[in-house]
């Protein structure tokens, strides 16, 4: 089969962004399908300045979008719109080629190509909600103006109807989708997956990576990675940072950017933590990671951020950290369930994600538990070769369906 993936966040593993893409490709060409990427250098520095690379058999075509999230709202549109535009240039150009493409959303400007594509050339898509848009930015308050709020909603449904399945990455974004009048047995949920030998070289180097750090036996290592944006609420996480910087045992580590970051770095220079930015590669984020104790995710307080599927909880568990959500989430039954991290219910998160980690600093016992707790999770629920093979399957159908219609039909 040949795929075309349309994924305006990709990042390979000498990125700093979301492996998802790069994960389940790579996993397609193993299993001998054919795998063309079209993306940007957004969370991938070394794609910068490159027009096309192949990596582990997955061929990257990219664009010259430039885009980051610090970006203010006009110009983050614009750099959409580039992205759409230059995307559908290439899928008006090659899409005749292709058995199947997956457009990536959001932005929802993704569906665009995608259409064109299904409409011009009868080339099926699976449309893979990431963030369902426009729900999403107008909860975060990004998308305001009600004419494009209008006209968000009216190419939400027009991707809805011709996309021949839809992918989503939680069940509460699959339940919204299928609110919408979207029927239930057209989408599925493939949730993002964990990779335990991604960090065994980490794990190996813990120790050592600690020392270099300068954290001394016995202290609690606490890591926030990714997104510091408006919709991360980052405010959690500062008063977490502030309630817990009279206790010694506990140093904070940072690793990511945003608008917000200013305030986590004031904060990591006044208590005595680290902030690492960007970290420019997977092989130094999973090293970073696997030397960490308990890895913190948060999100606004708005409802749809219920249904977020963090890139982040994933590696974390797959690296054996206990996990801290600054509100309930979807997730929150599996860590009920494997009794491995904190998921803050009360008014004041960060007080509450404060108390937690102040226990696991005093109880090194119960952290080793929850540690190992992670690693069962990781392995049994969220493993990414069976996750791989549901994605596999569902292209196979895809693909067997036309088949039996006839790709012109």
């Amino acid at each position: 089969m040949r795929i075309l993936w349309l994924q305006l966040y990709y990042a390979t593993p000498d990125g700093w962004g979301s492996q998802r893409t790069h994960a389940f490709a790579r996993k397609f060409v193993a299993a001998g399908h054919t795998v063309d990427v079209l993306c940007s250098a957004a969370y991938d520095p070394s794609l910068a300045g490159r027009d096309r690379i192949e990596r582990d058999g997955v061929r990257v075509f990219v664009s010259g979008t430039h885009y980051r999230q610090q970006m203010g709202f006009f110009r983050r549109v614009m750099a959409f719109l580039r992205f759409m535009l230059q995307s559908a240039f290439f899928v008006l150009r090659h899409g005749r080629s292709y058995d199947v493409m997956i457009a990536s959303s959001g932005p929802l400007t993704m569906s665009v190509p995608a259409l064109l594509g299904r409409w011009i050339h009868k080339l099926p898509f699976i449309f893979e909600v990431i963030d369902v848009w426009p729900d999403a930015a107008i909860e975060a308050g990004v998308l305001k103006n009600p004419v494009l709020k209008a006209a968000a909603f009216r190419l939400e449904a027009l991707a809805y109807k011709n996309a021949t399945r839809i992918v989503t990455c939680s069940t509460g974004m699959t339940a919204r989708i299928i609110r919408k009048g979207v029927g239930a047995d057209k989408v599925a949920t493939i949730p993002n997956c964990s990779d335990p030998a991604d960090f065994t070289q980490g794990l190996a180097r813990r120790t050592e990576t600690r020392r270099e750090q300068g954290v001394t036996d016995g202290r609690l290592v606490v890591f926030y990675l990714g997104a510091m944006g408006r919709s991360n609420a980052i405010e959690d996480v500062c008063n977490a940072v502030r309630a817990t910087a009279d206790d010694a045992r506990i140093v904070w580590w940072f690793a990511g950017n945003g608008t917000e970051a200013p305030q986590l770095k004031e904060l990591a220079a006044k208590t005595g933590g680290r902030f690492f930015g960007c970290i420019s590669s997977r092989e130094r984020m999973t090293a970073v990671c696997a030397a960490a104790d308990v890895g913190v995710i948060s999100f606004m307080h708005a409802p749809l951020f219920y249904e977020n599927s963090p890139n982040k909880f994933f590696d974390y568990i797959a690296a054996g950290l206990a996990v801290v959500f600054n509100r309930t989430t979807w997730l929150g039954d599996a860590v009920t369930e494997y009794d491995n991290g904190c998921v803050c219910t009360s008014a004041q998160p960060g007080a509450e994600m404060a108390v937690f980690l102040k226990r696991l600093a005093a109880e090194p016992e119960t952290l080793e538990r929850m540690r190992q707790s992670s690693r069962r999770m990781a392995a049994e629920r969220f493993d990414h070769d069976r996750t791989t093979l549901e994605y596999q399957q569902l292209l196979e159908s895809v693909q067997s369906r036309l088949t039996h219609e006839g790709r012109a039909a």
